[in-house]
């Protein structure tokens, strides 16, 4: 959806060259009549759905336009192979997911949240906070953090003050124009910047 109609154009180019392997769509983009015919004229090897837990009804996050994805594919390639991807669902959210894309014969993959390579630490605040980040973002040099302030000022004042304590940091809220949020989460995502706030 943010792409331009000339960016869209050399995207679908792209696939058609191979050379786009890996094809990212929302599911409100997936279900437009256009996606639909251009997908159905390339050859796709299967369809990945991130987030799957977004199908249920049950789920935290539902949203209605991934309950139709199994329509959508249908209408593509009833035979694609599929695979849904979440990390939050419970065992009725996976018995929902796996009814609505109708995959009676699913293999279902399960794995722990413990993650070895996060940890959680809980530190007492002090009232000297704002040096305590400061010096513990100094202290991690060369390591990725994210920084959840309670507003939007806030988050433009503390990544301010981290950006002249020379810290790559950048803010990210719904108030900031949609393409500056774009480019702070990209630049975040390529290693650009250490910190988001």
């Amino acid at each position: 959806s943010s792409l331009s109609a000339d960016e869209v154009n050399q995207v679908k180019a792209d696939v058609k060259n191979n050379k786009t392997k890996l094809l990212y769509l929302a599911p409100e983009s997936l279900t437009k009549s256009r996606n639909i015919d251009f997908l159905k004229s390339v050859k796709i090897s299967f369809l990945a759905i991130d987030e799957a837990h977004c199908i249920s009804e049950w789920g935290h996050d539902f949203r209605p336009e991934y309950r139709n994805i199994r329509n959508t594919i249908n209408k593509i390639d009833n035979s694609l192979p599929v695979i849904a991807l979440t990390a939050t669902a419970t065992p009725k959210v996976q018995d929902d997911i796996i009814k609505n894309l109708s995959m009676s014969n699913a293999s279902v993959f399960k794995s722990s949240f413990n993650r070895p390579n996060l940890f959680y630490e809980v530190k007492h605040k002090t009232d000297k906070i704002e040096r305590d980040i400061v010096s513990f973002i100094k202290k991690n040099e060369g390591k990725s953090g994210i920084i959840y302030c309670l507003s939007r000022k806030k988050v433009d004042e503390f990544a301010h003050l981290l950006q002249i304590n020379d810290i790559k940091a950048l803010p990210y809220h719904a108030g900031l124009e949609p393409k500056i949020r774009s480019t702070n989460q990209e630049h975040f995502l390529m290693q650009r910047c250490d910190v988001i706030v």
